[in-house]
């Protein structure tokens, strides 16, 4: 697995925001917590956030955000075995650029970071 690291400020390699987008499932996770938070750091991060910035979360502008519609990736997802939350996010992977980008290295997962071994995903994690 390549993880890469950007540290200083906004990423240099991140994509246009053209071509940012959200796998379906990773939203979904969002909104659960939006609208039911628990005690974990993405609810307590969620909280913090003004009404019209948690608005922004619940309905992302394409320009900027696009949730990407996991109907095309239901057969790659499938292909790949394992669950659907990891499945749907390496199938967008693929699908994208062959590049991932997560907040921190936690949130990549162990099951994640095992299972893009030998599809040429790269893991970029913006702290």
């Amino acid at each position: 697995m390549r993880v890469v690291f950007a540290s200083d400020g906004w990423p240099t390699d991140l994509p246009d925001t053209e071509d940012l987008v959200l796998p379906a499932s990773r939203h979904w996770r969002l909104l659960q917590r939006i609208h039911g938070p628990g005690a974990g750091q993405l609810s307590q991060r969620l909280a913090a956030l003004t009404p019209a910035e948690r608005d922004t979360l619940r309905f992302p502008h394409p320009e900027f955000l696009q949730i990407l519609d996991p109907r095309p990736l239901l057969d790659e997802s499938a292909r790949l075995g394992g669950g659907w939350l990891i499945n749907e996010t390496l199938a967008a992977g693929l699908h994208n650029g062959n590049a991932l980008w997560f907040g921190t290295e936690r949130n990549v997962g162990t099951l994640l970071a095992d299972a893009v071994e030998g599809l040429g995903i790269s893991i970029h994690v913006a702290t």
